[in-house]
């Protein structure tokens, strides 16, 4: 007589693309999995929306070639042929002129009038400084870094290039166009990694980045409005506690508790210590204090293009006090935006973020629209609609220093229990492939503590 194996069971808490890879992978390896997800939406910060016409990207939208296991999953999923390469076209503003540049062409560089000869020469005296360090600039060495944590990304741009590369470069650049905050406060490691994982070839879809989270989600039994209020510990497995959203959404309905094998946590660094009550003190301290930046990001459909090439401009402060960068979504791959018309995405700075954040969506584009006016004259009048998005927590801001205390975090849960596992972008520099990657090393734990004999039929 053959007994049959029952299957483990798995709740994933957080339906971005961290919470969306990990259940994906325990589904594949025959566990039973459910995904809750607090809000009305799976895809959280890669995620893209359907806007009069427009596919607004709400968070993340530049993709490298060296997001490998990216790629690999798109493939895996059937989605190759909605993806391919990208512009990797990018303007500098600098008084009244756009500097462009190609991301992946070193000679582009070379040759640019962004900057100086004084400053290029900086950049090739630091160097060999910056291959020495390079090998502990990858996913998986970040927590390794000692000599560049120790420094902020200004700090090491005094001591190692020049005050033209602060001004436009590394502030438009990494403090605001990628992290969304003064690099004063962000550490050199996360900088120079930044850097080199940013001058390679990209690649995008007409459907907006979301499509991976979108098809992610359409093939996972995702619970939307279904915010988690505790998942806790015994020795026969774990309970997950949430609300549903059948009575009027929010989580405003019905209480429900389920035990589980495994549980994967895959929730903003901060928001983690309300879902585990059993945390122990130090994790609970180091995850609450993770600092995240804010982003106020406007995005505006135009009736025509603006005339300007590049998929990204990056803009320096003393000529764009408000604004830090412009993505033109239309020049990133053929067929993002339909009809010949225009869809750019403006960012501010945290000044304009931080005096604007409360007002109503009509207030924030209409200052934004203005800011904007200084980049594009005359595109005021091109404006068909407009989306206004407040991510909160945004992007880690990793300080320095922040990477040892991320050792002494992670040495901490390699001993915590296995069957509860934690994902999310706060385990490396904040990206949405490093958040990927949390979220399938989580499942690679989980499916290491569960007997491979025990996946079931």
């Amino acid at each position: 007589m053959t007994v049959e194996t029952r299957r483990p069971t798995a709740i994933v808490v957080g339906a971005g693309i961290a919470g969306l890879t990990a259940a994906w992978r325990l589904r594949q390896a025959g566990l039973r999995v459910r995904v809750l997800e607090r809000g009305p939406a799976a895809g959280g910060r890669m995620r893209t929306v359907e806007h009069d016409g427009f596919r607004v990207e709400l968070g993340a939208s530049i993709l490298g070639r060296n997001y490998t296991g990216m790629l690999g999953l798109i493939e895996e999923l059937g989605l190759s042929q909605q993806f391919g390469p990208s512009s990797t076209l990018c303007g500098f503003g600098r008084g009244d002129t756009v500097h462009r540049l190609r991301t992946d062409s070193r000679a582009d560089l070379l040759r640019t009038r962004l900057v100086g000869l004084r400053t290029k020469a900086a950049v090739f005296r630091a160097l060999p400084n910056f291959l020495a360090h390079r090998r502990r600039l990858d996913w998986d060495t970040m927590d390794r870094n000692t000599y560049l944590d120790t420094l902020s990304a200004t700090q090491y741009a005094r001591r190692h290039l020049t005050r033209e590369a602060i001004d436009h470069l590394c502030e438009p650049l990494f403090g605001g166009g990628i992290v969304l905050a003064s690099p004063d406060r962000m550490a050199a490691a996360d900088m120079l990694f930044y850097t080199a994982k940013l001058l390679v070839p990209h690649f995008n879809s007409p459907q907006g980045v979301g499509l991976l989270t979108r098809t992610l989600a359409d093939r996972l039994p995702v619970e939307l409005n279904s915010p988690v209020t505790s998942v806790r510990r015994d020795a026969d497995g774990l309970s997950v506690t949430w609300r549903d959203g059948k009575e009027g959404g929010g989580g405003a309905g019905e209480e429900h508790t389920e035990r589980a094998d495994a549980v994967v946590v895959a929730v903003p660094a901060p928001q983690v210590p309300g879902i585990l009550p059993d945390l122990s003190a130090p994790d609970r301290d180091y995850l609450s204090s993770v600092p995240y930046s804010r982003a106020l990001i406007v995005s505006l459909g135009l009736e025509r293009p603006p005339p300007e090439r590049a998929f990204a401009l990056f803009l320096a402060r003393r000529t764009h006090p408000a604004l830090v960068g412009v993505e033109l979504h239309h020049n990133k791959i053929p067929g993002r935006v339909d009809d010949g018309r225009g869809l750019i995405t403006l960012h501010p700075r945290q000044e304009f973020t931080d005096l604007w954040w409360d007002a109503d969506d009509t207030t924030v584009t209409e200052q934004a629209v203005t800011a904007a006016g200084a980049v594009f004259p005359g595109l005021r009048e091109t404006v068909l609609t407009s989306h206004v998005s407040r991510q909160d927590p945004a992007l880690v801001v990793r300080p320095p220093g922040g990477y040892a205390d991320l050792r002494a975090f992670n040495a901490r849960r390699r001993a915590a229990d296995p069957r509860l596992q934690l994902a999310g972008d706060y385990f490396g520099p904040s990206s949405t492939y490093g958040a990927l990657r949390s979220g399938e090393q989580a499942a690679a734990r989980l499916l290491s503590h569960l007997a491979p004999g025990r996946r079931g039929t």
